[in-house]
């Protein structure tokens, strides 16, 4: 498979998979970090998660030979190789282990799927926002003096699109996490969460 892969460079920002289009083959990634995400429009979209290299993206397209299901989005500068989808499958077919290997890595992302479809269907602009904020501490979180101080520009304009809601929502969200000293915003402008593991409760609570 190794003669097969194509060399991958991408710049933060960039969007290299978009729902709906076709799949190629699959993206091995060794250095970056995405953010998988849907779009309704293009003021409009839901942060499913963030994935940090290495990873592997593709997987069920490739094997249901299916479109995009979701957007993908470098984050920071990317690097890594695209595997043809024909390579791919033929491995598959011809090694047991490797199959076995790639349908153990399928299930053990499950769960973290149904906990993504319960917000999109459930959670209010609050628990969503908490979900994305955390996510990107998961990533860029660096512990400071006041707590975690996620190293990465959060506008509220962007947190808005990423979870779906208006601005003005995000405002209230933001003010009330704030209120309760969950949160603050640091002088250079990053988000810093005083209490994770109390963010992380809210996501529990009912409603």
């Amino acid at each position: 498979m190794e003669a097969a892969a194509l060399p991958l460079a991408l710049p933060a920002g960039a969007t290299f998979h978009t729902a709906g289009e076709a799949v190629a083959g699959l993206t091995l990634l060794s250095q970056g970090v995405v953010r998988i995400f849907h779009a309704l429009s293009p003021d409009c979209q839901f942060t499913v998660k963030l994935l940090r290299a290495p990873h592997i993206l593709g997987v069920i397209e490739v094997m249901q030979a299916s479109s995009w299901v979701a957007s993908a989005e470098a984050l920071t500068p990317l690097e890594g190789y695209m595997l043809p989808a024909p390579v791919f499958r033929e491995a598959l077919a011809m090694d047991h282990g490797f199959t076995t290997a790639v349908l153990t890595d399928l299930a053990a992302s499950f769960e973290g799927t149904i906990r993504v479809s319960r917000a999109m269907g459930f959670d209010g602009c609050e628990q969503r926002l908490i979900r994305v904020l955390l996510e990107y501490a998961e990533h860029f979180g660096r512990p400071g003096e006041e707590g975690l101080v996620i190293r990465y520009p959060l506008s509220r304009q962007r947190l808005a699109l990423e979870i779906g809601a208006a601005r003005r929502s995000v405002d209230r969200a933001l003010a009330a996490l704030t209120s309760r000293k969950l949160l603050s915003l640091s002088p250079k402008g990053w988000q810093v969460l005083h209490e994770p593991e109390a963010l992380r409760a809210l996501l529990l609570a009912p409603g």
